[in-house]
């Protein structure tokens, strides 16, 4: 059964747009929130109060995962076609968020974090190419420039919730 509830025409490609905006949102507050958790305490005590070195390691092991992603991608993603593509990256982000919330050890975190960078590495590589294949050509440039705009909103939200977390206890 296929359902199209967003019609034809004008209404797909904002439908659409929105989507693909979204997707370098949620990359944006993937990079920014986790700045926020390594500064907290019962983080840091949960963890084990890791030096400078492995504190760079359990932040950087995410883009670490997006490299992969995307050269994973570039292996997989024109036999898989867009669509599958992103339902693979989102596969990724949510095995990978799921054991990142679940992480008591820091190779577990490192783990998560990895898993999650693929499947980002997938969808950023993959979104800005879909976008531009069904989008009205007279705004393609406009739409696929705007991608790294999203990414900072996405950051800025990250910003702002660690902001109001860090007056929260527990």
């Amino acid at each position: 059964m296929h359902f199209n509830i967003f019609g034809r025409g004008l209404t797909l490609r904002v439908a659409v747009a929105i989507t693909c905006q979204m997707a370098f949102v949620f990359f944006g507050y993937d990079q920014g929130v986790f700045s926020g958790i390594i500064g907290n305490p019962n983080w840091l005590d949960r963890f084990g109060h890791p030096n400078s070195s492995l504190e760079g390691i359990i932040v950087s092991i995410y883009n670490l995962g997006m490299f992969s992603g995307c050269v994973l991608n570039f292996v997989v993603g024109e036999k898989l076609g867009r669509r599958k593509s992103m339902w693979l990256a989102m596969a990724f982000v949510i095995v990978g968020a799921t054991l990142q919330t679940s992480a008591f050890s820091t190779p577990h975190l490192m783990v998560a974090r990895y898993i999650t960078g693929i499947g980002t590495g997938i969808d950023t590589t993959t979104t800005p190419v879909y976008q531009s294949e069904l989008c009205d050509a007279r705004i393609r440039g406009r739409l696929v420039s705007s991608e790294p705009l999203f990414v900072g909103v996405g950051i800025v939200i990250a910003y702002w919730f660690d902001y109001g977390m860090s007056f929260v206890g527990g």
